[in-house]
């Protein structure tokens, strides 16, 4: 349990389109100014701008048709659903502070509130995965948990060295390819919600066949 400031989307559903693409201009209007505050978003930026773009191109191309109408409401979606990501991407960056998450765009809950995040993930097995040279992870899937993000090393002593594997992906696709063969990889998994992401969980490591 923390106390934090946290990024909100104010929008209820996708279904107010427009409603949805005057937050997505705002918020890669934002992030473009914020790059070095909001380095890495996810989706990226050009994909969120791509999105955007496209959902105004059909607004202003609607002639009440049901075609262009189901084009706007697919396109809504996939904006709303973007959005959605970047929320939990930028209160990861924000960690509770009401500067950071204002930079972001998005709206910040008036006054601090108390939220859960995922307690830390307990890796049941890792085993060889689907393909050659890569492994499956198993957790324990946490109630409260809705993604799960995996980093892996060969040098675990180096906290430097970590780098982001798996990233927003639900506990039965923890699966890591194109790893080295017979090269020893470390590795650790963190569960996550839309009130940001929990402690990592035990260090375990593996060698691909």
């Amino acid at each position: 349990m923390k106390t934090s400031f946290m990024a909100v989307l104010h929008i209820g559903s996708a279904k107010d389109s427009t409603a949805v693409l005057l937050l997505g201009g705002r918020i890669v209007a934002a992030l473009t100014v914020n790059k070095t505050t909001f380095p890495e978003p996810d989706p990226t930026l050009d994909t969120l701008k791509s999105q955007v773009a496209l959902l105004d191109e059909y607004i202003k191309s609607r002639d009440g048709s049901d075609k262009i109408k189901l084009s706007i409401e697919s396109q809504s979606q996939l904006v709303y659903r973007d959005l959605k990501s970047i929320i939990s991407y930028v209160n990861k960056v924000a960690k509770g502070v009401k500067s950071i998450v204002l930079l972001s765009g998005f709206d910040c809950e008036e006054e601090p509130v108390e939220h859960d995040i995922p307690e830390k993930v307990i890796v049941k097995r890792v085993e060889i995965g689907s393909t050659e040279h890569s492994l499956k992870i198993f957790v324990i899937a946490l109630t409260d948990a809705d993604r799960y993000m995996v980093e892996i090393t060969t040098t675990p002593d180096d906290p430097n060295s970590w780098k982001l594997a798996l990233n927003s992906v639900p506990s039965n696709k923890l699966e890591l390819t194109n790893l080295t063969r017979g090269v020893e990889v470390f590795i650790r998994v963190t569960a996550g919600n839309t009130h940001g992401w929990g402690p990592h969980s035990d260090v375990t490591s593996f060698i691909p066949q």
